[in-house]
């Protein structure tokens, strides 16, 4: 496990209401993405400039997201870490949290709704 995962991991267990964390990102954190060819997800805020440097990282627990709580540390997760610019203050980071939140859950409910999720028998 990376760094930054487990990192994440130990943030998210004590930050039991969380469902982002807004933080730094860590050197070579996307190489293995990178190195598929692959880019990695991005979230541009509509209160930043759109070629804002994306030197963050927004970790989204999308269980939490989805309303499942629980504190036990072999608990599944699913989490999302989106690039984004750098959001210090905490009053825009709320902004931004807000925003993100939303943009995820309309992309899952757009996924939903056109029939793009396979559903386990």
């Amino acid at each position: 496990m990376s760094g930054a995962i487990q990192r994440d991991r130990l943030w998210f267990l004590k930050n039991q209401s969380a469902i982002v964390r807004f933080r730094p990102v860590d050197q070579d954190e996307f190489a293995p993405l990178q190195a598929a060819g692959e880019v990695p997800p991005a979230f541009q805020p509509s209160i930043c400039k759109p070629n804002t440097p994306l030197r963050w990282v927004a970790v989204v627990d999308l269980l939490r997201l989805a309303g499942e709580t629980g504190a036990d540390a072999n608990r599944s997760t699913l989490r999302l870490r989106l690039r984004i610019p750098e959001i210090r203050s905490l009053k825009r980071r709320k902004q931004v949290e807000a925003e993100l939140l939303n943009a995820i859950a309309a992309e899952l409910l757009s996924t939903i709704d056109n029939g793009q999720v396979d559903q386990a028998a």
